[in-house]
């Protein structure tokens, strides 16, 4: 398995559409084959150190024998947020984890659509207690209604969710509206129970980006390692190093998008909380991607990335909006104080 092993490289102009925020199906497909070769080298890493003759070495071959025969099955395995968790976990414990908590996830895992997942190793993974006030019915209707909702106004943003995310992880978080995703469970967004699909339309947007970026950061370094600079961002309550501060503009700039279009073209009943919304992330995220150009925290790729978003959002500071929600949004923004109609992500 370990063969086919490849050099991941992104061209400048790459880096520039991933900034823009609108990647082509090839460029999406290139980077889950990324991550597929980060959990292969990692897994390839347990195996030997838990001996190919211990459970977990026999496992990780028999998985090498089943996807050599099954080559179609490959990169959805490879990819699967369940064999990334569980292979991170694993080696942080030195190659003593439980391969059959490993075969059964790949056991529960679906074809298509989201998969609701409360097992492990997901389950432990995010470090929150799983969330049993919905049904799975009720979470598939809203999954359904918020890709629809995607599908009719953010096309772009609805094929790469398809594409990119594949599991939730309900769970209960002191947030009343959280999301949040891990870098090594790609394609697994951790959500608390939505209020409705336009609240998990907008999740969806931001934790997409995360994905992006995470495997992006994969092959090429966006920050200076060991930069000193922290940050303070609206959206934390602590301060953040260069790699977080961009993972987060990254996002937020997906959130300010999708509330402009919300704004503009949605339902009318819901036009306050929009333009509020937009107004507070399109100004949150110019002055945090300021600071981070201005910071010389940035490699050469990651300002190039940088420079993508900012040709985003840096134009939408002069759109008129109510004066009442610019002055909100000021307000806000000057004592970090974020409202509780204000969607917090973890990133």
């Amino acid at each position: 398995m370990t063969d086919g092993l490849v050099r991941h490289s992104l061209s400048a102009a790459e880096l520039a559409i991933i900034g823009s925020g609108v990647l082509p199906g090839p460029l999406i497909a290139s980077l889950k084959r990324v991550i597929a070769s980060r959990n292969i080298a990692i897994l390839e890493v347990i195996r030997r150190l838990s001996g190919p003759a211990s459970p977990t070495g026999r496992m990780i071959g028999a998985l090498w024998q089943e996807l050599e025969r099954r080559a179609d099955r490959g990169l959805a395995v490879l990819v699967s947020p369940q064999v990334g968790a569980w292979a991170e976990d694993t080696l942080r414990a030195e190659g003593r984890g439980d391969p059959e908590v490993l075969v059964a996830a790949l056991s529960r895992r679906a074809s298509g659509g989201f998969r609701l997942d409360t097992g492990e190793p997901l389950r432990s993974h995010f470090g929150f207690d799983i969330a049993e006030t919905m049904t799975s019915a009720r979470w598939a209707a809203l999954c359904r209604e918020a890709l629809q909702l995607l599908a009719a106004r953010h096309g772009r943003t609805a094929m790469s969710v398809t594409e990119l995310i594949t599991t939730i992880v309900p769970v209960n978080s002191p947030a009343p509206a959280f999301s949040g995703t891990s870098g090594a469970a790609f394609g697994a967004v951790a959500l608390s129970p939505p209020i409705g699909s336009a609240q998990l339309a907008a999740a969806f947007s931001h934790e997409l980006q995360h994905h992006i970026l995470a495997a992006t950061q994969e092959i090429v370094a966006l920050t200076e390692p060991d930069h000193p600079a922290r940050f303070a961002v609206p959206w934390r309550d602590d301060p953040r190093n260069a790699a977080a501060t961009l993972q987060g503009v990254y996002a937020h700039a997906a959130i300010c998008e999708f509330h402009r279009t919300e704004w503009r073209d949605g339902p009318t009943a819901d036009t306050n909380a929009n333009v509020a919304a937009y107004a507070l992330w399109r100004q949150a995220t110019a002055q945090v991607l300021t600071m981070l150009l201005d910071s010389g925290a940035l490699t050469p790729a990651g300002r190039a990335l940088a420079e993508a978003v900012g040709g985003r959002i840096f134009p939408l500071l002069a759109e008129a909006v109510p004066g009442w929600a610019r002055e909100r949004a000021e307000m806000e923004l000057a004592s970090r104080v974020l409202s509780s109609s204000s969607v917090r992500y973890r990133g």
